[in-house]
């Protein structure tokens, strides 16, 4: 039992959504997987996935404007489950990822791809994008173009080594749709400078992984091996971690920076968001819904449920991890 710190992976723990890690990188030295180039089968489904968000989103009523409650907007959100649940379908009917061990870092140690982290200057060979899909909801916005680098946000290992050490205290663990726990794992450990065999920093991960030898997608325990794909998803997961750990007077602090994070940041007692300025999707969603969400160095942000950062050591500064009272919490 104990304090929880829970964050999402993608855009929050890294700087940018680590897409294309794998997908856009060239094969060094040039060769394709068993059975054909990946790279265009890898497209096909991202724009099926793309023009399926689309006609939903453009179907879907109440359109965005008009959504101005918490329940409206995660009403929306469920409801792009079937477009999810058969673009993951689709990854492993393409057979994307049914060649060696089936974990998309292998894959990528297999294509030559490479990644490094910024805040250390160290790169590790492997990496691989799991999430698929054009935006943060799915609504059209593509991000990490090229991005064949992933970076993880200032500050974040000395915020997980100070806020997950003896003296902080919390239980840190990790929430993500992103498709492979392995890789989470790999870019965590590099962005903290994690030597071999030292305690991992994060405790517990929750998160898709990919089945071998099908190359099938398949979703964590918590959520009974159904892949975790939603905000609810990511919310019914907090709850079941939240359930087993936490005792009378505990509290858990969420950070994410996308819509399928809403339903957890609005019940932790602390939603903090990560964001590169004022005006990202999350924000002005929130915003639009009804919530104020001041940044952490603003003096006046003292009691509020929901901040914003643009990295760790801006939260780190802030001080708004230290001496959190518990909150009551929104039920869903």
């Amino acid at each position: 039992m104990g304090n929880l710190l829970l964050l999402d992976f993608d855009g929050t723990i890294t700087q940018h959504d680590t897409l294309n890690t794998l997908t856009e990188a060239p094969p060094t030295p040039p060769r394709e997987p068993p059975e054909g180039a990946l790279l265009p089968r890898w497209k096909q489904i991202v724009q099926s996935y793309i023009a399926a968000h689309t006609r939903h989103s453009a179907s879907y009523s109440p359109r965005a404007a008009a959504r101005t409650t918490l329940a409206e907007e995660l009403d929306y959100l469920e409801s792009v489950r079937p477009v999810e649940a058969a673009s993951v379908a689709q990854v492993g009917e393409a057979g994307l990822f049914s060649f060696g061990c089936g974990h998309p870092c292998c894959c990528a140690l297999r294509y030559g791809v490479g990644y490094g982290y910024d805040e250390e200057g160290c790169a590790g060979g492997g990496g691989g994008r799991q999430r698929h899909g054009g935006g943060d909801d799915g609504e059209g916005e593509g991000e990490g173009e090229g991005a064949t680098t992933v970076t993880v946000r200032k500050g974040f290992g000395e915020f997980v080594r100070r806020m997950g050490g003896s003296e902080g205290g919390w239980e840190v663990a990790v929430v993500s749709v992103n498709w492979s726990g392995e890789f989470i794992r790999g870019v965590v450990e590099a962005g903290c400078g994690q030597d071999e065999g030292e305690k991992e920093v994060i405790e517990t991960l929750v998160s898709n992984s990919i089945a071998w030898p099908g190359g099938y997608v398949r979703g964590p325990r918590e959520l009974g091996t159904e892949p975790l794909v939603t905000a609810g998803d990511k919310l019914r997961a907090m709850q079941s971690l939240t359930t087993a750990r936490l005792g009378e007077g505990d509290k858990v602090v969420y950070f994410g920076d996308s819509t399928t994070d809403l339903a957890c940041l609005v019940a932790a007692d602390l939603g903090v968001v990560m964001a590169d300025d004022a005006e990202s999707k999350l924000l002005k969603t929130l915003e639009r819904i009804g919530f104020d969400v001041p940044h952490v160095g603003d003096p006046g942000r003292e009691g509020s449920k929901l901040v914003w950062a643009r990295d760790f050591e801006e939260v780190l500064r802030s001080g708004v991890m230290d001496g959190r009272k518990p909150r009551k919490r929104y039920r869903m």
